[in-house]
């Protein structure tokens, strides 16, 4: 417990959960608005401040007093919709996050010309946080080069899809790339073969790409990488829109923080290791995915995650602590938690509808955005 008390670093903490915008990705629509009591953060000792969650931190009406009496470093992530007291929280934070988009359709009550004027304020503070899908891809460029030439950093992040239809319109192939690589140029016909020659016993073919993959140390869905060819295609063609976004940042000597198009099961990390995620009403979990109980779809099928709260700041800090050490010592190392995405039998399984998985770990890691850098966020 005095270990984990040692090393927990930084805390997420959702300011409220009422929000001025209707995102069509976002969780929050079967959420009812609150306001965190400025009270229940007031004991808190942390080095690390992130100020947000399924909500806009500007609605709270106490936001300054809060953050005047926070004691370390503080980001705050707002969609620049909230003026009051804009500039006065600007003044006391370290960095402040804007999640913008062009288009309003995607994120309703957005508009984009009220955010650039509070971009000019932010002296150096600011970074542009996006949201990328199919829908927005040809708009990056443009907004990056906004971000860059007001000397904002740029974070984007692949979607992390509540539904299917919502899933299409996304980037990514959560299948290591390694794996895509090492089936490059297999074809329908390598499969037929494959499945000829199992009914035969003759899997020699097969097999040979099989022990590849494992002598790598990868499994192999080698049905996704050749039936999802078109999810492949798009996540190259977004690497290559972001090799071009990272000369546009260079060129402005500020920074690009990119999401990954493909996973890797063997670079894993969890962005929340050594921190937690405080709820609105002041319950505790180990990263906002637990925070609320809510469906995901990825890896082509659709998940419950079912909300896990240890803990609560009601309690004594370190109970706290202590509630969320086996959790902790598990993510230290995201090998604990299988990669779904590279096992042939994930389409229809069990475990991970139900967000455990064949690991024995309830609840799981297992098929998490974040861990992979596919989808990233301010911590």
């Amino acid at each position: 417990m005095g270990e984990l008390k040692l090393k927990m670093r930084k805390v997420q903490v959702e300011i409220t959960s009422e929000c001025n915008l209707d995102c069509e990705y976002c969780l929050r629509k079967n959420l009812k608005g609150s306001f965190i009591q400025p009270e229940l953060i007031e004991g808190l000792d942390f080095k690390e401040y992130i100020l947000y969650g399924y909500g806009e931190p500007f609605l709270h009406p106490k936001l300054k007093e809060i953050v005047s009496k926070i004691d370390g470093r503080i980001t705050i992530s707002t969609n620049g919709m909230v003026d009051g007291s804009f500039k006065e929280i600007v003044d006391l934070v370290d960095k402040i996050g804007i999640s913008v988009d062009f288009d309003g359709k995607i994120r309703k009550g957005l508009k984009f010309n009220k955010i650039v004027d509070k971009i000019r304020t932010l002296d150096g503070k600011g970074i542009m946080q996006v949201v990328v899908t199919r829908d927005n891809l040809h708009n990056i460029h443009k907004l990056a080069e906004i971000s860059a030439s007001n000397g904002m950093d740029f974070l984007a992040t692949n979607v992390v899809a509540p539904n299917e239809v919502i899933y299409r319109k996304a980037l990514y192939f959560e299948g290591s790339k390694r794996n895509v690589e090492m089936a490059k140029g297999l074809n329908e016909e390598f499969l037929i073969d494959a499945i000829v020659g199992l009914s035969k016993g003759d899997v020699k073919n097969y097999r040979n790409l099989l022990n590849k993959a494992y002598g790598e140390g990868y499994s192999l869905n080698l049905l996704a990488i050749m039936n999802l060819q078109d999810k492949i295609d798009i996540a190259y063609r977004a690497e290559k829109i972001f090799e071009e976004i990272a000369d546009i940042t260079k060129s402005y000597g500020v920074e690009l923080i990119k999401p990954e198009f493909f996973g890797d099961a063997k670079n894993r990390e969890c962005p929340y290791k050594n921190g937690m995620f405080v709820r609105v009403d002041g319950s505790v979990s180990p990263c906002m995915s637990f925070a609320y109980s809510h469906n995901e779809f990825v890896n082509n099928h659709q998940k419950y995650i079912k909300s896990y709260l240890p803990a609560n700041l009601n309690q004594e800090l370190d109970d706290v602590f202590e509630a969320l050490d086996e959790f902790e010592r598990l993510r230290q190392n995201m090998e604990n938690f299988p990669w779904c995405a590279d096992c042939p039998y994930v389409r229809g399984c069990w475990y991970s509808e139900k967000n455990i998985d064949c690991y024995r770990n309830d609840p799981s890691c297992s098929e998490c955005l974040y861990s992979s850098k596919i989808a990233r966020c301010l911590l």
